[in-house]
């Protein structure tokens, strides 16, 4: 009965879904476990050292011009990679995120797997301040504080907890160690048993945060393609907003408006949406009614935006978010310090 209910739950999944999973799956195929023969192609096990994305930009007391181009020069690849991933995210939305990072895919892929009854939905936080606030202790405070980077990176945690899985004396070895067991608890409640597994993502991955102001920053352009909203069309349902697994999507005067701050381009409010009001897809290009023959006329593309006007929206409480930003700052700073006397 249990396999007939996950087969009944899998072809429920919409087509785009699918696809998304299969290639989710052949990127943690690709990069994680005893197979990992990408990482292998240059001499790694896992995703550090050349491949890291994650050390090449923090800030170390009294860090020169000649330590940055050393950290660069170290993870060579992971540089290359990490400028790839926010250039195609500028154009396309974030493509790596969703469809191809085998770390936060692993976690999704499992608590999707594991049904809804117990979960825990971190998507009502006050993102933008956990996140940016994170990103600052990561990228200053942890290194100021003597604590490695590599602590609390779920892209050592992740692909060691599936070495582990299939028997792997390092994997082994890391998980039942202190520092193993506290980045695994976190993986249990920021991923596998977090509603939609992507609570990690939104809060506490660097390359996220950044993809995401990149994201952001390419949704202003009409060019580029990225989750947009035709408000004409949306009827207020909501059902756009329970899908989506960053909670970026709000209801704004029963209108969808998705903020592409914490948007991952996953397609799921897409495929939710039965009135084809939310897209991805470039901006409007064509204005004005266009006539192709007498007595009939094609209206204009719809009205794509990234963003809600700014009067539906409302104004941005600044004391508010900068509020939050500092909590957060001085709570991880908190957390890091704790953490090193800890160890």
């Amino acid at each position: 009965m249990r396999t007939l209910s996950i087969w009944r739950r899998w072809q429920a999944v919409p087509k785009m879904q699918k696809f998304r999973y299969g290639v989710i799956a052949a990127s943690c195929i690709a990069f994680l476990g005893p197979l990992a023969f990408l990482p292998q192609l240059v001499g790694n096990e896992d995703l550090c050292g050349v491949l890291c994305m994650r050390r090449f930009y923090l800030y170390f007391p009294g860090m020169s011009f000649e330590d940055l181009w050393m950290h660069v020069s170290v993870a060579w690849i992971g540089v290359i990679a990490f400028f790839t991933i926010i250039t195609v995210t500028f154009f396309f939305g974030r493509i790596w995120c969703s469809f191809l990072c085998p770390v936060g895919g692993f976690s999704e892929l499992v608590s999707r797997a594991l049904g809804e009854r117990w979960k825990i939905d971190f998507r009502f936080l006050p993102q933008v301040p956990i996140r940016y606030g994170y990103l600052a202790a990561y990228m200053v405070l942890l290194p100021m504080a003597g604590v490695s980077a590599c602590t609390l990176c779920n892209f050592v945690t992740v692909p060691r907890f599936v070495t582990a899985l299939t028997g792997g004396a390092a994997g082994l070895a890391f998980i039942f160690s202190t520092i193993g067991l506290a980045n695994l608890a976190m993986l249990l409640l920021l991923g596998f048993f977090s509603e939609k597994g992507r609570a990690y993502c939104q809060f506490m991955c660097p390359i996220g945060a950044i993809d995401a102001l990149v994201n952001r920053l390419g949704a202003k352009l009409r060019m580029t393609y990225h989750i947009r909203v035709e408000r004409s069309r949306c009827t207020g349902c909501n059902e756009c907003a329970k899908a989506c697994m960053c909670g970026a999507i709000k209801m704004v005067d029963r209108i969808a408006t998705v903020d592409q701050t914490s948007c991952m381009s996953c397609h799921d409010c897409v495929d939710s949406c039965e009135w084809n009001a939310i897209e991805w897809t470039p901006g409007p290009r064509q204005k004005t009614p266009k006539r192709i023959k007498k007595g009939i006329q094609i209206f204009p593309e719809p009205q794509w935006e990234a963003f809600a006007p700014r009067s539906s929206v409302g104004t941005v409480d600044w004391s508010r978010l900068v509020n939050g930003l500092i909590i957060t700052f001085l709570l991880s700073f908190i957390a890091v310090t704790s953490w090193s006397n800890w160890f």
